[in-house]
């Protein structure tokens, strides 16, 4: 997909990505132009009842004129803990250590949405159509990999719950003070932090594909129909269909918060 539907979002490789601990405020740089980023990686990742599912979904919200976070991380993350991913970006609306990453995707889905009614017309719409001839299925080397890397991250999350569990009262209501929340919001985060790095080490990634859609964009700026293509890895995560470039959200997700929190490790 080129750059002038949606910013493209580094893929999920399946290899290690743990944090190195002693970098982290270079990490944490690297999130925030990551934050960026996200609408683009939004769209690029859904859970459903079949492995099409997704590149259906990615209509959906290709042509959506105001995204919700909240609601878009559930559909997003939703076979991996999206509910409680969604949960944490909620908990934490009115934090400024936040809010700035977290509107801005909202902000930048507005944005895409009126530079295609702009180019396109007000009228524009925007088709994926999966084609079912052109895909590959994944073998079980690549699909350990994956699992491999869910486990990994899971550890980084579960860590990072563990420790901020051990907190002390005090320490605890100053950073809940420092992040502008309720000490009580920050202890339900934490229990977030704790779930989702348990799912992951657990997630069971039984099947994968590589696909290929065909965009199609109409509108009345437009003589004829303008077409593209692009490519989706789906897999199969603890039953449901998820885009692995769309995992990337959950690495963002946690980075964000070490780097809201890290001072206090």
């Amino acid at each position: 997909m080129d750059d002038r539907n949606f910013v493209a979002q580094p893929g999920f490789d399946g290899q290690k990505k743990s944090p190195d601990w002693k970098k982290i405020a270079i990490i944490a740089a690297v999130v925030l132009v990551a934050a960026a980023l996200i609408v683009g990686l939004c769209l690029l990742l859904f859970n459903g009842s079949s492995r099409t599912t997704p590149v259906k979904m990615l209509e959906k919200y290709a042509n959506a004129k105001e995204i919700k976070v909240e609601t878009l991380v559930k559909d997003m993350v939703g076979g991996i803990e999206g509910n409680n991913a969604a949960k944490i970006i909620r908990l934490a609306d009115d934090s400024d250590e936040f809010e700035d990453r977290f509107e801005e995707l909202e902000e930048n889905a507005a944005d895409a949405y009126q530079d295609n009614k702009d180019e396109y017309g007000k009228n524009f719409k925007i088709r994926f159509r999966n084609d079912k001839d052109v895909e590959e299925k994944l073998d079980r080397d690549d699909l350990k990999d994956y699992k491999s890397s869910l486990k990994d991250l899971g550890e980084d999350y579960a860590a990072l719950g563990k420790a901020l569990g051990k907190l002390k009262s005090g320490d605890l209501k100053d950073l809940a003070e420092d992040l502008d929340m309720d000490a009580k919001d920050v202890r339900e985060c934490i229990e977030c932090l704790k779930t989702i790095g348990s799912k992951l080490k657990g997630a069971e990634v039984s099947e994968g594909y590589d696909l290929e859609y065909l965009i199609t964009i109409t509108g009345s700026e437009l003589d004829e129909p303008e077409e593209d293509d692009g490519e989706l890895t789906v897999l199969k995560v603890n039953g449901k269909w998820v885009s692995t470039q769309g995992i990337s959200l959950l690495y963002t997700i946690y980075y964000a918060v070490y780097d809201a929190v890290g001072s206090y490790l």
